[in-house]
């Protein structure tokens, strides 16, 4: 997969504000958002979202995103989303 230029700059200019320490900890952090969206049966409040998403930004430094960390990952998102399903009574 490779980024437009466009994208390119968008990241650079997120790690150039320093909101990360690198483009690869702010890709990390977006491709994590995504996945935690875009997951089935996530019926969390934009509240709970924006909870998660600071939870990532403040979870350490960066790491390599190799397939070990995406089953990890994927662990943990359907952990999360098991935990959520049982937390909320459904109608």
């Amino acid at each position: 997969m490779q980024l437009t230029p466009e994208q390119e700059q968008r990241i650079q200019a997120v790690v150039d504000a320093g909101a990360y320490s690198s483009a690869e900890e702010a890709l990390n952090t977006a491709v994590a958002a995504v996945e935690i969206v875009a997951a089935p049966g996530f019926e969390g409040t934009q509240q709970e979202l924006d909870q998660l998403l600071l939870e990532g930004l403040n979870s350490g430094g960066s790491i390599e995103a190799d397939e070990t960390f995406w089953n990890r990952l994927r662990t943990k998102t359907d952990e999360m989303i098991t935990e959520h399903q049982t937390r909320k009574p459904r109608p």
